[in-house]
């Protein structure tokens, strides 16, 4: 059976209208689940300040940059494996911050100082610090942070991190 040009193009007409609404429930699925996660946030965020206390367990700075993620890993063929600045990073810091194994809910706040004005970007250098904050044994997971609150400071000969971390309870 063939269609003649009318029927073909009432069918792709009737086609049409069906995606376009689709598309248009789709969206008010959507906008109605955002607005309902933004209440549910709001309502957290509420209720957090409310009976969110800050303990801080660590206030401390080390003399060093941590390796950008850029240079945190090396590759192997199909393998990765940490660099060498990487795990030379892990054990200052497991020399200079305890090691408490908190299982509750983290706040970092971390202050860059880098060694010159060379262009960075400071998000690149959150991975190894929170790393190692796990694997000094600070914290159980990375998973655990919540919050973080991440600054560039002055320009420090040879580096500089401040490190704050604050139990959420």
């Amino acid at each position: 059976m063939r269609w003649s040009e009318d029927q073909l193009q009432a069918h792709l007409k009737a086609h049409r209208n069906r995606a376009n609404l689709s598309k248009e429930r789709l969206k008010t699925e959507n906008d109605a689940k955002v607005h309902q996660a933004n209440k549910t946030i709001l309502n957290a965020k509420i209720q957090r300040n409310k009976i969110c206390d800050e303990k801080e367990i660590l206030n401390c700075e080390i003399a060093t940059c941590p390796p950008s993620v850029n240079h945190y890993w090396v590759a192997s063929g199909k393998k990765r494996y940490l660099s060498e600045q990487a795990k030379i990073f892990h054990a200052l810091v497991r020399v200079l911050v305890p090691a408490k194994q908190t299982e509750a809910r983290l706040k970092l706040d971390v202050t860059f100082h880098f060694p010159n004005y060379q262009t960075r970007d400071i998000d690149n250098y959150l991975k190894a610090t929170i790393d190692s904050l796990v694997k000094c044994g600070l914290c159980v997971d990375d998973e655990q942070f919540d919050e973080l609150v991440v600054k560039r400071g002055e320009v420090v000969k040879g580096g500089l991190i401040k490190l704050k971390v604050m139990e959420l309870e």
